[in-house]
C-alpha cells in the first residue's frame, strides 16, 4: 500500500481550517493508501518515507521556506507525487513551487454554486460532474505543459477548476474545490481526488 503525507493548517487557519477535511481526506485515500495527517511544516523537509504529498495548507500570508520549497522539489523530480487541493496551492509563494504545480492562485469573486466537468479527455473524464457552493478560483499560469482535469462554468464562460502535470520522474495535480467541509461530503468529487492520488504515483503505469 501507498504511503499519503496530508498537510493542512488546524490553528489560525486564515480562511479553510483542516479540522474535518482530514479525516473526509483519509477516508478518500483509503482504498489505496495509508496516511499520516499532519500541520507540522517541518515534515515538507522530511518527504522520503511517503509516495504521495497531499496539500491542504492555508498559508497564503506566510512565506514557504526555501527548505521546504527543496524538499518537495527533490520530491516530485524524484518520482513522488503531489496533490494540492484549493487553498493547498499556497505552496506558491515559493517561485519553484508556482513553476512546479504550473500556476498561481490570483483571487476569487464571491461564493457561488458552480458546475464542475471532467474533461473530456482527461484521465477524470468517466467522473459524473457535480454543483455546489464553491469559491470560484482564478489563476495564473507558469507556462509549462499542464493538462486540464476540470472546469468550472460561471457567467456563462468557462474556467480552470484542475489539472495535472509531470516534473521529471514525478507527477503533480491540482484541483480547485475545497472552501468547506461540505466540498469533502460530495462523493463525485471524493473520487476525483482519489483518481488524481492515484495518477501523481504512477498507478496507470502499474
Amino acid at each position: 500500500m501507498k504511503k499519503a503525507l496530508i498537510i493542512g493548517t488546524y490553528q489560525n487557519a486564515p480562511y479553510h481550517p483542516f479540522a474535518q477535511v482530514d479525516e473526509a481526506l483519509c477516508g478518500a485515500l483509503k482504498p489505496a493508501f495509508s496516511c499520516d495527517v499532519t500541520d507540522d511544516p517541518a515534515r515538507l523537509a522530511r518527504l522520503e518515507a511517503c509516495d504521495l504529498l497531499v496539500s491542504y495548507l492555508d498559508a497564503f500570508d506566510s512565506v514557504l521556506p526555501a527548505e521546504y520549497a527543496s524538499s518537495i522539489l527533490r520530491f516530485v523530480r524524484d518520482g513522488g507525487g503531489l496533490l494540492c487541493l484549493h487553498n493547498g496551492i499556497s505552496l506558491q509563494t515559493d517561485e519553484r513551487m508556482f513553476h512546479l504545480i504550473g500556476g498561481r492562485f490570483l483571487n476569487h469573486p464571491p461564493q457561488q454554486t458552480l458546475t464542475f466537468t471532467a474533461a473530456p479527455e482527461s484521465f477524470l473524464k468517466d467522473c459524473p460532474g457535480f454543483a455546489l457552493q464553491e469559491e470560484p478560483y482564478r489563476f495564473a499560469f507558469s507556462g509549462e505543459p499542464t493538462e486540464t482535469l476540470l472546469t468550472y462554468t460561471q457567467g456563462g464562460a468557462s474556467w480552470p477548476a484542475g489539472w495535472c502535470r509531470r516534473e521529471q520522474r514525478g507527477r503533480v495535480a491540482f484541483l480547485t474545490p475545497g472552501h468547506s467541509i461540505r466540498t469533502f461530503q460530495v462523493p463525485a468529487y471524493l473520487d476525483m481526488i482519489l483518481r488524481c492520488a492515484l495518477w501523481t504515483c504512477g498507478a496507470d503505469e502499474d
